[in-house]
């Protein structure tokens, strides 16, 4: 499955998928791609709640690099920053997909949620062919990949394929994401 495109709903969507699963008593994994550890994110706290769900958390946060703005962002009225070189970001990207594949080969979970995996691809910092490759290697586990752009490739491998589309978003406005319906 493939939440993808530059619409809010892509990580919900994941997590509701989660909810539906371990709800009926199945195991579930969780491996995010720029999410800090050190986030105050509230989707962290639903491992305490589902004692079916496990949740890693790899990246160093934001990844972007621009010729005029550097390592700075503005989304809306705020700065956003990467503070993290991109050798570090290759490294955490690379360890959430050694992660993933080490969730599908001791068949620890039934679902694995890959979220803002289509963004490390996206950004370079892993290759399209090492997603595919594990995607045809998954066995019977229901995977979950999200991110902003869809290669092609993934749409052609994927079973289900779903665009969120941005109509208009608080960010537009200079709103920053509100915790607890955004993070």
């Amino acid at each position: 499955m493939v939440f993808g495109g530059e619409g809010k709903g892509k990580t919900s969507a994941a997590l509701g998928t989660v909810l539906r699963l371990v709800c009926t008593g199945g195991k579930a994994a969780w491996i995010s791609w720029y999410k800090s550890d050190e986030w105050s994110i509230s989707e962290k706290e639903a491992e305490k709640l589902l004692p079916n769900l496990r949740m890693y958390w790899f990246g160093k946060g934001f990844y972007f690099r621009d010729q005029d703005t550097g390592n700075r962002k503005r989304v809306g009225k705020a700065n956003v920053y990467d503070n993290a070189e991109k050798r570090e970001h290759e490294v955490e990207a690379r360890m959430a997909l050694e992660k993933v594949k080490d969730v599908l080969e001791k068949d620890e979970a039934e679902l694995v949620v890959m979220d803002e995996v289509l963004n490390a691809v996206a950004d370079g910092l892993i290759d399209l062919i090492d997603l595919i490759d594990l995607i045809s290697n998954r066995g019977r586990t229901h995977l979950v990949l999200t991110g902003r752009k869809i290669p092609k490739e993934i749409v052609q491998i994927a079973d289900m394929v779903s665009e969120i589309k941005k109509i208009k978003h608080p960010f537009d406005k200079g709103q920053l994401a509100v915790k607890g319906i955004d993070f």
